[in-house]
This record gives C-alpha cells, sequence and structure tokens, in this order.
C-alpha cells in the first residue's frame, strides 16, 4: 500500500473506537447549533456499546436493509441489501454480518470499504414502524479463505441459504440509535399478509360452522314444533 492509499485509509481504524458515541458521531457543531435554534436538547450516552433486545431482533427479522458507505470523492453512497429473512446475523453484541449475494458488478460498496471501512447501516419494521441507524467498521471476508463463517452465515436455522456468494461483510458495530416512527407508512410482506388473510378465513370458518349449527338447530325446533301442532 503506498503513502496515498494509507492516508485514504486512515478512516478505517478501529482505534479508539469504544470512546466513541452515536452523538459524536452524528452531532457536530453545526448539527447542535440546528438543534439548539428549535429547543432540542439532546443528552449523550455513556458506556460501551451493546445491542438491545429489541435492535437485536429487529435486526435478525430484517429482510433488506440500506448500507451507506464513503466513496473516494468523499461522498456517501447507498444501497439497498435483501435477502430471506435472518439473512443478517448478529454475531455477538457488537458484530453483524451478512452474505453478499451476486449483484451488478459494480463492487462500488465492496471497493469503498476496501478503502474506508466506515458505514452506516439503517434498518425498518415497517408494520411496526420502528427504525434503526447503525454506525459501523466494515470488513469484506471472501468466503473462500474462511468456510466456519460461511457456513455460520448460510445458516438460518431451519433452512440454509444457497444463493451464490463469494464474500461475505462482517461490521464492527460502534454505535446506533432508534427514534422517531413518524412518516413510516405501514406496510406488510406477502408472508405477513397471508398470516393475517389465513386468521381472517379461519374466523369465516368458526362463523360458518356456527350459522350451519344454528341452522341444525333451528330445523328441529320447527320439526318439534310441528309435531306439537
Amino acid at each position: 500500500m503506498d503513502a496515498k492509499e494509507a492516508e485514504s485509509n486512515e478512516g478505517a481504524t478501529h482505534e479508539g473506537a469504544d470512546a466513541v458515541t452515536y452523538e459524536q458521531l452524528a452531532y457536530d457543531s453545526f448539527v447542535r447549533r440546528r438543534q439548539g435554534s428549535v429547543g432540542t436538547t439532546l443528552p449523550e450516552r455513556v458506556g460501551r456499546f451493546e445491542f438491545e433486545p429489541a435492535d437485536r431482533k429487529l435486526i435478525q427479522q430484517a429482510d433488506s436493509f440500506f448500507l451507506s458507505t464513503v466513496t473516494g470523492a468523499g461522498w456517501p453512497y447507498v444501497q439497498h441489501r435483501g435477502g430471506p429473512k435472518g439473512f443478517v446475523h448478529v454475531l455477538d453484541d457488537r458484530t453483524i454480518g451478512w452474505l453478499e449475494f451476486m449483484g451488478n458488478n459494480q463492487y462500488v460498496s465492496t471497493g469503498n470499504i476496501d478503502r474506508d471501512g466506515r458505514v452506516a447501516l439503517f434498518f425498518i419494521n415497517y408494520p411496526l414502524r420502528t427504525r434503526l441507524k447503525v454506525f459501523g467498521y466494515a470488513r469484506v471476508i471472501e468466503l473462500c479463505d474462511d468456510p466456519k463463517i460461511a457456513k455460520q452465515l448460510r445458516n438460518l436455522g431451519d433452512k440454509e441459504i444457497r444463493s451464490k456468494s463469494e464474500r461475505a461483510m462482517i461490521v464492527d458495530i460502534v454505535a446506533s440509535d432508534k427514534n422517531c416512527t413518524k412518516h413510516i407508512k405501514p406496510r406488510w410482506d406477502k408472508e405477513q399478509v397471508d398470516e393475517r388473510i389465513a386468521l381472517y378465513r379461519a374466523d369465516i370458518d368458526e362463523l360458518r360452522n356456527e350459522i350451519s349449527e344454528l341452522k341444525e338447530r333451528n330445523n328441529l325446533l320447527n320439526e318439534k314444533l310441528d309435531s306439537l301442532g
């Protein structure tokens, strides 16, 4: 690596990451000035980052998220990542990982991470109107170099990911934040819609059975009345 590459890769180091908070990463003096202009006072969290149980669950149940990297020109670059529900693994209290599936062969995010590992991830649970913002340091792992992580990331518990993949992304999380649910429109995927339709159908079947039983009882009562008449 030459001097220029070493300089550009400087942002990818983990040095001092434990001491950095979400507020220090997201709120510089300009952001704080804007917050202050409308009377917003947001305290800074302290202590070592660890996922909260609800945040861990949100990530583990996600079937998509957005990944932002830093280009060589210093611009943010955002891409969508998707897969079967559970394809993003929470490896421990501060680390997540997923398989990189075959795409358009541009390798922009991958190349950006090779130079500068800083990333931001955005997870959204539309039915619950919940979103999670995550800062971290990403690294690319070739699956042929680490069969163990390949096997772990393919495992979904009751099934296995068989889509073609040559590499994985591992992210060491520095900070995260979950806040405002405003303006998130609830949306449901086909599986969630089918579950709700199945419940409605079950209720309809139960009502039909009750109606059928009531009709039968009514017919019996009418027969008795006719016999008495």
